[in-house]
């Protein structure tokens, strides 16, 4: 490459790195960012990169044509799914001297000349934060892998058609974006069909949003929410149905990539707690017992002290991100797809909880989630990956749910462990009660029910029993050990109960440990608990209006009384209100679809005093 060619690539590349990128956008890509992609990827097919002064350093090198000692790297938006041109930093694990960098075009490439043993991979784009991980070369041929890196700015787009769908009491917006899978191109004119018979096409940028309709099931609250299913089309590739897909009160994004050919792949999102007596959900609990007794030695041993304040006054890791095996067969897979940890909980958490189940429930799952996909991260099931996507080691996928990405951030960075220094192995189960009942159909693992109705618990694996009075009648759908998820859901909807004390309840007993009922939160970390913030009415005598929205321009629902005590679940931004104090765009959800605005409403302070909706 000549002087002036080289300037001119890398003039080039400093506005790549300038241009706006936008998340969940449902515009084209800019310009300038679609003519960067095409630069780069002239520019750097096929380097071989330097060495470096290290001597005897492998050179690595993007080479299509590589067999061996190579993997496949592609690096995407974590939240639109957009396909990204990167920087990669990689080095072997304990030699930072022999880093080397390598640019990587938006449709990826094959990283070759990777000499056996493990590699820390770091990868940088501009408006993205950062992400590291490990890479594992034996010589062969790699899974393919993909990172997945958040954006600096967090999108409010997911909030905002959760909003479009409490406007009314029976609406889902279901979003996402469709993608070439081998070019990782949005593809434009896609059509997209709901079960319901709603339809919407792609854009430019392969966006589409379809808001859908369904008629709320007068069943108990247990019931788990209807579903429908997703038809995906587009001329020269094969359809693709999302099937299973929960119907809720809330906004639901996907990432969906297209094969070129004919006929259909199916993607069954069947929700775990609808798996009853499946064999998949057999085999996880089954391995789950094997992982208990492997960790036995964490339980308590007589007159051990153990207390939330030893467990909090210590430095606890928590990885910055975590490898996900995909395309799995049991705990087999052949792809690896990289998250922070965080992104991790917010988009798996919907796979595990219900979306639909109490803040305060999901907060707590999450805590469970985040605990035992770091524990994984530190015991990884393979060389190459940390922890499988499916029921033998714990559900995730791509989609995003609003709910469930709002409880990662209510709870982040907490986990759950029982020596102060590392994650604990934290198990959970749907119905943990200890009593099975014959007749319900409901698959019981738990191989010791001696605590009986009403309790949690199986002593023959160091599980003591507890006192958990919501499950009381409810049949055994689980192992008994650690979290019962129906439990977190009846303690925050039915009793009040934050996600703070659900976590503590099940893990610590309330601060009376014992077994391997001993685990602790790291911290006190995460938002303020959500639900738990309150707030007062104050209009100086005149009714307040509620609206189905955070502005004017939504319709009125109810009116409060003047000096009414209201439980503020979020905020969020909305029509700029002059009130009691003074003007704000503040508007305070205090139930689904019920909004009214923070200038009329007394918090104690003019900023946000809850976590964002």
């Amino acid at each position: 490459m000549n002087s002036s060619i080289a300037s001119k690539n890398n003039a080039s590349n400093r506005d790549c790195a300038a241009s706006a990128m936008r998340p969940l956008a449902a515009t084209g890509l800019p310009w300038l960012a679609g003519a960067c992609a095409l630069a780069m990827s002239t520019a750097y097919a096929g380097q071989v990169l330097k060495a470096g002064d290290n001597a005897g350093a492998s050179k690595i090198a993007v080479r299509s044509a590589a067999t061996q000692a190579a993997i496949d790297v592609r690096v995407r938006d974590s939240v639109s799914g957009r396909a990204l041109q990167a920087e990669l930093s990689i080095a072997p694990v304990g030699r930072s001297d022999a880093r080397q960098m390598l640019p990587l075009a938006s449709q990826g490439g094959r990283v070759a000349g990777l000499a056996k043993g493990d590699y820390q991979l770091t990868v940088s784009v501009p408006g993205y934060q950062s992400l590291t991980t490990r890479v594992n070369s034996d010589g062969a041929l790699g899974l393919p892998t993909t990172l997945w890196l958040s954006p600096e700015r967090e999108s409010d787009q997911l909030d905002l058609l959760a909003l479009k769908a409490v406007e009314c009491s029976d609406c889902v917006v279901y979003s996402g974006h469709v993608y070439d899978q081998r070019s990782g191109k949005p593809l434009a004119g896609v059509s997209v069909r709901t079960g319901q018979g709603e339809r919407a096409v792609t854009d430019g940028a392969g966006y589409f949003e379809v808001r859908s309709k369904f008629v709320k099931t007068a069943l108990k609250d247990d019931a788990l929410p209807p579903t429908t299913t997703i038809d995906i089309e587009s001329a020269g590739y094969r359809a693709h149905r999302l099937s299973g897909v929960s119907l809720l009160n809330d906004s639901a994004h996907f990432v969906v990539d297209l094969q070129a050919g004919s006929g259909r792949s199916d993607e069954n999102l069947t929700h775990v707690q609808a798996l009853a007596k499946d064999r998949p959900l057999k085999e996880r609990e089954a391995i789950m017992q094997q992982l208990d007794a492997a960790n036995a030695d964490q339980a308590m041993r007589p007159g051990q002290t153990l207390s939330a304040a030893q467990v909090s006054a210590t430095a606890v890791a928590v990885p910055s991100s975590i490898r996900v095996g995909t395309s799995c067969s049991g705990r087999s897979c052949s792809g690896v797809s990289v998250y922070s940890l965080e992104d991790y909980v917010g988009k798996g958490l919907d796979e595990e909880w219900i979306p639909s189940w109490h803040a305060n429930s999901l907060a707590a799952g999450a805590v469970a989630y985040r605990t035992y996909g770091a524990y994984f991260v530190a015991h990884p099931i393979s060389s190459r990956y940390d922890i499988c996507n499916t029921t033998s080691c714990q559900v995730f996928n791509s989609d995003s749910v609003s709910a469930t990405v709002a409880a990662a951030k209510t709870t982040k960075g907490v986990i759950l462990s029982r020596d102060g220094r590392s994650a604990a192995f934290s198990e959970y189960s749907s119905e943990n009660n200890a009593w099975d009942d014959p007749s319900d159909g409901l698959s019981c693992s738990n191989n010791d029910l001696s605590c009986g109705n009403g309790k949690n618990g199986s002593p023959r694996n160091n599980w003591p029993c507890l006192s958990d009075s919501v499950g009381k009648g409810k049949g055994c759908f689980g192992h008994g050990r650690g979290m019962s998820q129906w439990g977190t859901q009846r303690w925050a909807n039915s009793n009040g109960r934050d996600w703070k004390w659900i976590t503590d309840h099940y893990f610590n007993n309330n601060n009376s440990p014992g077994g391997m009922r001993n685990a602790y939160r790291s911290d006190s970390g995460g938002t303020p608990n959500p639900g738990s913030i309150t707030g007062t009415v104050n209009t100086n005598g005149t009714p307040l209006n509620v609206r189905s929205g955070p502005g004017t321009s939504y319709s009125v629902v109810d009116t409060l009384a003047d000096n009414t005590s209201v439980t503020i679940q979020c905020q969020t931004n909305g029509t700029s209100v002059t009130g009691t104090y003074g003007t704000s765009k503040i508007w305070n959800r205090i139930g689904s679809g019920r909004f009214i605005p923070d200038a009329y409403t007394y918090t104690g302070s003019d900023t946000s005093v809850a976590p964002a909706c």
